[in-house]
């Protein structure tokens, strides 16, 4: 027999949601600013959008490693779940709005 899962209180979902959106907002204000100021020419060849990604990357690898494979497996599948959700409810509401 499958255990319950067990519950989370509704102030650790507000911190996570709280650091989910800080964290986010940080680092996508950082990449878009660092976009527009560099140079086009600033990696010859080569797309700087994804160059500033391999170079986030690198900055992220000692934190993911400390977490550990399975922890960083677990978070990225919590953070895909998080945007999936999050955009089925808002279809719901969508269509819950939408007069009949």
């Amino acid at each position: 027999m499958e255990q319950p899962l067990p519950r989370v209180h509704a102030d650790d979902v507000r911190a996570f949601v709280e650091e989910l959106l800080r964290t986010g907002l940080t680092l996508t204000d950082m990449l878009a600013g660092l976009l527009e100021d560099l140079p086009e020419d600033a990696f010859p060849g080569e797309d700087s959008g994804e160059v500033l990604l391999e170079m986030l990357a690198g900055t992220l690898t000692p934190v993911v490693e400390a977490a550990g494979a399975q922890t960083a497996r677990r978070a990225t599948a919590l953070l895909g779940a998080v945007r999936d959700r999050t955009i089925a409810d808002l279809r719901l509401a969508a269509e819950q709005a939408r007069p009949a």
